[in-house]
């Protein structure tokens, strides 16, 4: 019994720096970039990292419904640069922009809804699916301008989706509020968003007990594809067109804040405000670097290595509960 007690320390202590990881890292960029950088706490350089910030975001409250699951998409920024282009095609057609907005998100939760129809009915690893969906969607972007960036003309709904302010806020960041609550609200306090930590935890177990474990998947996959929308919309508005492959890091971003927050990759664990906390650490990240003119590879590095300190965390921590 005297053995026992390092043993359970190890992993506590691992749980609880990977709990406090996205509180503790957001806190410890925050000072080393205004310590670094004169303008980092410029309020101009916040506000536009608290606008460009909204669209990675989105896309990580969807992701921590998927890897809740146990599942994985790893077609987030393809499609994100796809429904940018399709946006901006359709307003340059002469379409106002209420219905382009309206179609972008019609298709973001079909192509959702299809990822997560070939993974549960076509029992395909999600891995396959997306990564599949990822190179259709990044080629077809291509195709559709001929590699060539479609300028959005629309004054008002660059203004709206960008520079606007409601309730005294940025718009961009009114949404991400409302969606975060929403999501919030959805995981806490509805049926449907408790039975997905049981399916995540333990699917054969939820399906025994009565959870439509196919229905679940395939609602969360179709949420996640008009998240994606939605940031497609902030990302054309902050742009200014649309244009293949206009977030390449969105993907490696998304999935590294959720991992940040301590979520299990193999489903069952997830907190949607932990995700907001590693996300905001990812942007603040992203911004301080930019600041400093750190190499574009060096900070592929830079995340990977935060990631992978993640990952270790996640598994040392679990011996907690072995």
């Amino acid at each position: 019994m005297t053995r026992a007690a390092p043993g359970v320390r190890g992993p506590g202590l691992a749980r609880l720096i990977r709990d406090l990881l996205p509180y503790a890292g957001l806190l410890g960029v925050i000072v080393f970039f205004a310590l670094s950088s004169e303008y980092f706490l410029n309020l101009r350089n916040f506000e536009r990292l608290v606008t460009d910030s909204a669209t990675l975001m989105l896309v990580a409250f969807g992701m921590t419904m998927v890897i809740l699951l146990g599942e994985i998409d790893l077609s987030v920024g393809a499609v994100v640069s796809l429904l940018a282009v399709i946006l901006a095609q359709i307003m340059e057609a002469g379409a106002g922009w209420p219905l382009a907005v309206a179609a972008v998100l019609a298709l973001g939760i079909l192509i959702g809804a299809l990822n997560g129809a070939l993974t549960v009915l076509g029992d395909i690893p999600s891995f396959i699916v997306t990564l599949g969906v990822m190179a259709i969607a990044t080629g077809l972007a291509y195709v559709f301008t001929g590699a060539i960036s479609i300028a959005i003309m629309s004054e008002p709904f660059l203004v709206l989706f960008y520079d606007a302010r409601a309730l005294g806020l940025p718009v961009p960041l009114l949404i991400v509020a409302v969606t975060f609550i929403a999501c919030l609200a959805f995981l806490d306090r509805t049926v449907a968003g408790r039975e997905l930590f049981a399916v995540g935890a333990n699917a054969d177990a939820a399906r025994l007990s009565g959870v439509p474990v196919r229905r679940r998947k395939i609602m969360v996959f179709a949420i996640m594809g008009g998240l994606v929308a939605m940031a497609a919309v902030l990302s054309a508005a902050r742009l200014g067109s649309g244009a293949p492959a206009s977030v390449p890091a969105l993907t490696l971003d998304a999935i590294a804040a959720v991992i940040i927050g301590g979520a299990s990759l193999f489903g069952g664990r997830a907190s949607l405000l932990r995700t907001l906390m590693g996300a905001a650490l990812i942007a603040v990240l992203n911004n301080g670097m930019v600041l400093m003119n750190v190499n574009i590879d060096l900070q592929y590095v830079v995340k990977g290595m935060i990631i992978l300190l993640a990952v270790v965390l996640e598994r040392l921590a679990s011996g907690a509960r072995s």
